[in-house]
């Protein structure tokens, strides 16, 4: 009768820890697919993020093109960004001027057609160094297109010719 009770104790004390098991075993779970939740929301803020560059850098170059367009066309440009801010603090200062290279048709150029400048080029378009963004810039030279690519591997790529800007993401 003594062994049955102490077998009874241990099929209890058993019981018990698989509870606790099945427990921890649950909780891990849940936790694991809200931290894929997570992280894949993350990565959607991160995408809308570069989308709004998108944005932003095709209203830069339509920009761009007008300002080329009422300076006469020239192949190196001043970039006068006080010009399209009407709250610009004081219009008797002296604005920074980029030079900016400019193609046949109207479109920015990088200084040089390499990563450099299509970095460069998006610094003085966007206003921003990609590397604070992180941003990774490419240069593919047989399609004369500067690639930007941000963490989330979602692409901005800019073709020098036409001045055409493609998103494109991982999915």
């Amino acid at each position: 009768m003594n062994s049955m009770q102490n077998q009874q104790k241990a099929d209890g004390e058993l019981l018990h820890v698989f509870g606790k098991v099945v427990s921890i075993l649950l909780i891990l779970a849940l936790l694991t697919i809200l931290g894929f939740k997570y992280f894949s929301s993350v990565d959607n803020v991160g995408a809308q993020s570069f989308k709004r560059e998108h944005t932003k850098l095709i209203n830069m170059l339509a920009m761009v093109k007008a300002q080329w367009f009422t300076q006469g066309r020239p192949d190196l440009m001043p970039l006068d960004w006080n010009s399209f801010d009407g709250n610009a603090p004081n219009k008797h200062e002296q604005p920074e001027l980029a030079l900016i290279k400019m193609s046949k048709g109207g479109w920015p150029l990088p200084n040089q057609r390499d990563m450099v400048g299509c970095e460069q080029l998006w610094s003085q378009l966007l206003g921003r160094e990609a590397e604070r963004q992180h941003v990774v810039t490419a240069f593919d030279v047989s399609g004369n297109v500067c690639s930007y690519i941000d963490n989330n591997s979602a692409q901005l790529r800019y073709n020098l010719g036409t001045g055409r800007v493609k998103f494109l993401t991982k999915d």
